[in-house]
């Protein structure tokens, strides 16, 4: 397998303890040193905590906390007029943080070093690619033929592989190769981005800050290492501005800011990375080709800088097609589960450019209330944090009926949704862990038993024979892992009353003490509300199957656990119904 080229890495992270063939391409000389992307929201942050190096990004992350907008006032000075909160309710965590691309590419890469499972190729490029198209639906085939080039020697390398993934940005040379095409608008609009250590009187500088002034508009965001990046519409936010990005320099983008915001002064400490770009939105007419070859992030969909998607789209993109080609590979489900990442994620890319269009022109106007402010901002909180996406029905999200936002099961959930993430508590020795430090990303489906309160006899009973029934199936055998959370009180369950197949024995390491959890108060952080927190009856419990890049598939009843069969067994052979599936994807939220 070949991966091609550099933000995929982060699709590579997900085939981290695998003894599949990974390679990266990347015609850098190495990871970026500085600029560039820079905002993790947080489901993204979630994936990183999924490969085990969310917390080494956070712990170097400048968190977002506060948000002010400032107008002119009826004498053309700027004014504070509004302070809120950086906070989406539903998350429970900050929204977004901050931190230079280098580093978080560094981080992933020193991730997959340690794990040793994926190759990476510096200083190369693809310069030829053929697909053998009697090949194409051969699972055991090698179907794609590519010819790397090294840019320091020029010596070139003729590879075989079974897919191939493409994150090559805006200019993508595989996209462009494959002939796709780009669709959008054609008018663009020219911003300035800067990274600076400022020397300035205006207060709210480690803010995120709006400042609309008679003349024109900026943003600023704080970064670590006393770093602000600056965001500003070059043109106006006229989308049919002739004004050339080649024009642009550090220095108009300072006099732009530093007009904006007078009467405060604003002076260059020091001066780390600064561009000019101008973005139209625009949105690839495929994602992928034959089911062997895809394209991610920018590569398939280009956005305003503004928007802060670029880097958190690409994660979400290359998570979503690589946990499908590890599963593809490892569990030898039918490829057809290949198909669903253009239907999900084209979808989500063309809501992504449909609101930016929106919020690009809305963010560049001098005229804006502070109320109409709020509200569009609250709006775009809900889209870029990704809690409004809901995947439509496909062989891997199961709704029976119309679709849904909630379940009668667990109302706060629903298929095709994301799980939010939540604190539980272990069973044997009351260490409380979130759960997507919890479901790391090793290919695995979840099986979440919402067991309901086992310290009573009934609830204890239903769970003995759901036990009972799990081993009479072959799901165990399915790449899956079974993990129990109860809703009672942790001092009045013993684990090993519980059915064995919810705590496996193994020869060599004898019980897992790391698959039962309580939804209980922890001795030093608190309590979860886990239950609370998913809409779930404490006393009745479901079944929640969740996919390895944190998904709901199915939800059911303890008592329909059939379902699960029928889910793994269509997962295994070809679909009668669903195969292609393609459907709208919801997205709740519009300005």
């Amino acid at each position: 397998m070949c991966l091609s080229l550099v933000q995929v890495q982060q699709a590579a992270n997900c085939f981290n303890g695998t003894n599949l063939r990974v390679r990266i391409v990347d015609k850098k000389a190495g990871p970026v040193e500085t600029g560039r992307a820079d905002g993790l929201k947080s489901i993204s942050i979630e994936i990183l905590d999924t490969f085990g190096i969310g917390d080494a990004i956070q712990n170097e992350c400048q968190r977002c906390e506060e948000i002010v907008l400032w107008d002119p006032d009826k004498n053309g000075v700027i004014t504070r007029t509004l302070t809120i909160p950086d906070r989406v309710e539903e998350l429970m965590k900050p929204r977004e943080v901050l931190l230079d691309q280098g580093r978080i590419e560094a981080v992933m890469c020193e991730n997959l070093e340690k794990h040793g499972s994926v190759q990476v190729s510096w200083d190369m490029q693809p310069v030829g690619l053929q697909v053998d198209i009697d090949l194409k639906d051969d699972p055991e085939a090698y179907p794609i033929t590519i010819i790397l080039e090294n840019n320091r020697t020029g010596t070139q390398e003729t590879i075989r592989a079974k897919y191939v993934v493409g994150c090559d940005g805006a200019r993508s040379w595989l996209r462009k190769y494959l002939n796709i095409g780009f669709a959008g608008d054609l008018t663009d609009s020219t911003w300035g981005v800067l990274n600076m250590v400022p020397k300035t009187n205006f207060p709210d500088i480690r803010k995120v800050f709006v400042v609309h002034s008679t003349r024109g508009t900026v943003m600023g965001v704080p970064r670590e290492s006393k770093m602000v990046r600056f965001y500003i519409s070059m043109d106006g936010g006229n989308r049919h501005t002739a004004l050339d990005a080649k024009s642009v320099t550090a220095e108009s983008i300072v006099d732009a800011a530093r007009a904006i915001l007078a009467p405060y002064t604003l002076e260059v400490g020091r001066i780390l990375w600064w561009s000019a770009y101008c973005v139209g939105q625009r949105v690839a007419d495929e994602f992928s080709r034959h089911d062997r070859i895809f394209l991610a992030g920018d590569a398939v969909h280009t956005h305003s800088p503004k928007a802060g998607q670029g880097m958190n789209t690409s994660i979400q993109d290359a998570c979503n097609i690589g946990w499908k080609l590890r599963y593809c590979l490892e569990q030898k489900s039918h490829r057809s589960l290949l198909s669903t990442y253009q239907n999900e994620r084209r979808p989500i890319a063309q809501a992504l450019i449909n609101f930016d269009k929106e919020y690009l022109e809305f963010f560049a106007r001098t005229d804006t209330t502070h109320d109409e402010f709020l509200t569009a901002y609250l709006t775009a909180q809900k889209f870029t944090t990704g809690i409004g996406i809901q995947y439509p029905a496909s062989l891997i999200v199961r709704n029976k009926g119309p679709q849904s936002t909630s379940h009668p099961l667990a109302v706060k959930l629903a298929q095709g949704m994301r799980l939010p993430d939540f604190q539980m508590v272990n069973q044997s020795d009351g260490v409380p862990i979130r759960a997507y430090h919890r479901f790391t990303c090793d290919g695995r489906f979840r099986i979440l038993v919402f067991a309901g309160n086992i310290s009573q006899e009934p609830s204890l009973s239903r769970l003995a024979r759901l036990g009972k029934w799990f081993t009479t199936q072959p799901l165990q055998t399915s790449g899956m892992e079974v993990v129990t959370i109860h809703s009672s009180k942790r001092a009045d369950v013993e684990l090993m009353d519980l059915h064995p197949v919810f705590r496996p024995w193994d020869d060599e390491d004898g019980w897992n003490y790391w698959t039962v959890y309580a939804d209980d108060e922890s001795y030093h952080d608190g309590h979860g509300h886990v239950y609370e927190r998913c809409g779930i009856n404490k006393d009745e419990g479901c079944l929640v199957v969740l996919r390895p890049d944190g998904y709901i598939s199915v939800i059911c009843a303890l008592e329909e656990a059939s379902e699960l069969v029928e889910f793994f067994d269509e997962l295994k052979s070809k679909p009668k119904s669903m195969t292609g599936v393609s459907g709208e994807v919801e997205i709740r939220a519009s300005l």
